[in-house]
């Protein structure tokens, strides 16, 4: 199955980030600059974050640990997301909202991402894991390393990258081939079936987080 190709555009991003509420940037920016997962989102914490060392540490699907460093702007957007913080262990956005559980739903990003786009006029059809993607692209469009780019996203081989992102319009160089034809061809990484945030919100969604 093909993956999506879907590319966020920087004025669409910017626009959506200018009118989102606080801890709606904080998943944007989770997911368009550190390249998160929906899933290592919704559990992020206080304690993934080591500020001394500007980085966050995100978790793969097997659940092992890895370290991305924060841009600037993620820095001080969690550095006032994690100010007074009740438990460093605690999902920041389960705590921002405090009728939420300890374990937020998909949906509760997927609709404040909703309302921010829509406040911002932007129809077009991209989600959050779309955001993510983006990141991956650009990062191989400064870099041309497929190999950094896989670490970054911690997929668990190069030819699982290329699928992510070089269905978007990338050519690979040669030696890029020769790296990605020694492993096999990895079932595509989809996002969950709800994440287009083309679709409305459920009324349950909306009461939660903006």
């Amino acid at each position: 199955m093909k993956p999506r190709e879907t590319i966020v555009p920087d004025v669409e991003f910017e626009a959506v980030y200018r009118v989102a509420p606080p801890m709606t940037q904080l998943v944007m920016l989770l997911a368009r600059e550190a390249g998160l997962r929906h899933a290592a989102i919704l559990q992020f914490s206080a304690s993934c974050c080591n500020f001394e060392n500007r980085t966050i540490m995100g978790r793969t699907k097997g659940g092992a640990s890895y370290n991305v460093p924060m841009t600037q702007r993620l820095y001080e957007r969690l550095l006032f997301a994690c100010a007074g913080t009740r438990d460093s262990k605690v999902s920041l956005l389960a705590q921002y909202n405090r009728r939420a559980s300890r374990n937020p739903a998909y949906n509760t990003i997927s609709s404040g991402l909703f309302k921010a786009k829509q406040a911002a006029g932007v129809t077009s059809a991209w989600g959050l894991h779309d955001l993510r993607r983006t990141a991956a692209r650009a990062l191989y469009e400064r870099t041309r390393d497929i190999r950094k780019v896989q670490r970054f996203l911690s997929h668990s081989s190069p030819m699982q990258t290329w699928w992510y992102i070089g269905n978007v319009g990338i050519e690979l160089t040669h030696e890029e081939i020769e790296v990605v034809s020694c492993h096999p061809r990895p079932e595509p990484e989809e996002p969950p079936n709800n994440e287009l945030e083309a679709n409305a919100p459920t009324p349950s969604a909306e009461k939660r987080i903006a």
